[in-house]
């Protein structure tokens, strides 16, 4: 075998362990998670049954070893599966517990906020929903959400770009906690417990009361709490986590001609949908588009980076490499690139570039 240098050689390594790792990025972010759960919940005094997610998460796991060796898109697809519930609902409990917190509430300012930006709820709300053909086409919209991310990790397995999918659960996580965690010191009720039972969400799910603003009011009157993970409600307010999903599922399906098209299409919708249905104010879905762009621009940005290490690394295999080495005086002489090594380090750039 024909040696090459050490530099192209650390490179293409560098790159093998981030590929390598980036299953077990995600489940360290998830273990964190859990851990933080699991120590908070204790202190609090909150208790959550999680039978029903927890089995899911197991049988997912089962089969993507089962899968590991027989069918490599299954054993992806299992496997991202897993993945995204275990986030979901270690995300879903840390927010009860910021909740918890019972900062003063900041609806006041966000009201203000919304009128410095031209924006009156109420009547954005009765615009929106006047028709009921609209307002049935705007909640299936809005609870289209879960659907997405379930056709984002299928659609990506089955097209062998299984680096999306962890690219889009890291994301998804970061951006989870930093939502979680400026909502903790800037917490609202929303618009809805403004406006009355009537009002919004409840008034797309036929009145009465507002399961997400229960569980908020008990969780800031005090403990001890307990909660079945299968029936929590997503009380996070500011910034839109639905809004944070829309942007980061739009950004996974970049380059994948008119499904891509399609899912844009749908979260831009979905957008208009977040202030009527979700019960949000204009500047909940303004930050946390703002987050989740934050997010994409720093993925890429680190991505890049990477990137020209490895083109750094093959640089120095030219003979302008080489003869810059000699100019500087340089004691070792890299060796070439092997004929047969070549296509392995252009596939790997080529899937670091693109995420896949």
């Amino acid at each position: 075998m024909t040696a090459s240098s050490p530099q192209a050689v650390m490179s293409a390594q560098r790159l093998g362990r981030v590929a390598i790792s980036q299953w077990r990025l995600v489940w360290a972010m998830i273990c964190l998670l859990l851990v933080v759960d699991f120590v908070w919940a204790s202190h609090v005094g909150l208790s959550v049954g999680i039978g029903l997610n927890a089995g899911i998460v197991i049988i997912m796991l089962v089969l993507s070893v089962i899968y590991d060796r027989r069918n490599r898109a299954i054993a992806d697809m299992t496997a991202a599966t897993a993945s995204w519930v275990a986030l979901m609902s270690a995300g879903l409990v840390l927010s009860y517990l910021a909740a918890s917190c019972a900062q003063p509430l900041q609806d006041g300012m966000m009201e203000r906020l919304d009128r410095v930006v031209g924006f009156d709820w109420l009547a954005w709300h009765n615009a929106m929903l006047s028709w009921p053909a609209l307002s049935w086409l705007l909640t299936i919209i809005y609870y289209s959400l879960q659907p997405q991310a379930a056709l984002s990790i299928v659609y990506l397995a089955l097209s062998g770009r299984t680096g999306r999918i962890k690219e889009l659960l890291l994301l998804a996580g970061v951006t989870l906690v930093a939502t979680i965690s400026i909502t903790a010191i800037w917490p609202t009720l929303g618009p809805c417990a403004a406006n009355g039972p009537s009002i919004g969400p409840c008034a797309a799910n036929g009145g009465g009361d507002i399961a997400y603003l229960r569980d908020l009011l008990a969780l800031r009157a005090g403990g001890p709490w307990h909660f079945e993970l299968s029936a929590m409600e997503g009380i996070v307010a500011m910034p839109s986590y639905h809004t944070v999903g829309a942007v980061l599922l739009t950004y996974a399906f970049r380059g994948t001609g008119l499904i891509g098209y399609g899912i844009a299409a749908l979260n831009v919708l979905m957008l208009v949908s977040i202030p009527p249905i979700g019960g949000h104010y204009l500047v909940d879905v303004l930050a946390g588009a703002a987050l989740a762009l934050g997010a994409i621009a720093v993925q890429r940005a680190v991505t890049r980076r990477g990137v020209s290490l490895i083109l750094f690394g093959l640089s120095r295999e030219t003979l302008f490499g080489q003869a810059v080495d000699l100019a500087r005086g340089s004691v070792f002489k890299p060796a070439r690139i092997s004929a047969q090594a070549v296509p392995v380090e252009s596939r790997r750039l080529h899937d670091a570039r693109d995420g896949t």
